[in-house]
């Protein structure tokens, strides 16, 4: 998740968790009969919001604390629908007269799919994402045990290698995980 995302749900966590706890921990103590919370408790005026009701800001209040919960709800419901969407790149050699755009995953998975014809990969999976602001092209290639860990890394630096010299000058990193699978006993 992208850090805007991902702070705005820590602080929305947070805040819940912190009224959860003050209310669950206040009427625990409460009917407890811890003294101070007791006392505090029975100095609540009770009438306060039938008084506020009357008032002519009450409408104000309520449509500011309506806008306050669509817009919070909608950037929280905005961020789960395309967590880590990448967008189209701008490559180098884009000028005046246009721009040369390609999209992550078209290559990512171009890449996946030549990784997966080498007969010493068993799988080859290529993402694009946006991790926390940074873009990301991730392969994870699984290969059989009988190749050694330097053959399948020989493979995929390539890949690697072809795809930052595909995308020189264009602001996304590469990560590559290598599996091998365990070797049968």
């Amino acid at each position: 998740m992208n850090r805007g995302p991902a702070a705005w749900h820590r602080l929305t966590v947070g805040l819940f968790g912190v009224v959860f706890l003050v209310v669950g921990l206040g009427a625990i103590l409460w009917r407890t009969d811890v003294t101070p919370v007791r006392d505090r408790i029975e100095r609540i005026d009770e009438g306060w919001v039938a008084r506020f009701a009357d008032t002519g800001w009450w409408p104000v209040v309520l449509i500011g604390l309506a806008l306050l919960a669509v817009i919070w709800g909608w950037r929280l419901i905005a961020a789960t629908i395309r967590p880590g969407k990448v967008d189209d790149l701008v490559l180098q050699g884009s000028d005046q007269s246009g721009s040369l755009t390609v999209a992550p995953k078209l290559i990512a998975g171009a890449v996946a799919d030549e990784l997966a014809s080498d007969p010493r990969v068993d799988r080859a999976v290529a993402k694009a994402t946006d991790d926390r602001g940074r873009k990301i092209i991730r392969l994870t290639v699984t290969a059989t045990p009988t190749h050694s860990y330097a053959e399948i890394a020989g493979s995929v630096g390539e890949a690697v290698e072809d795809i930052r010299e595909a995308l020189d000058g264009a602001d996304i990193h590469v990560q590559a995980l290598v599996h091998l699978e365990p070797r049968a006993t």
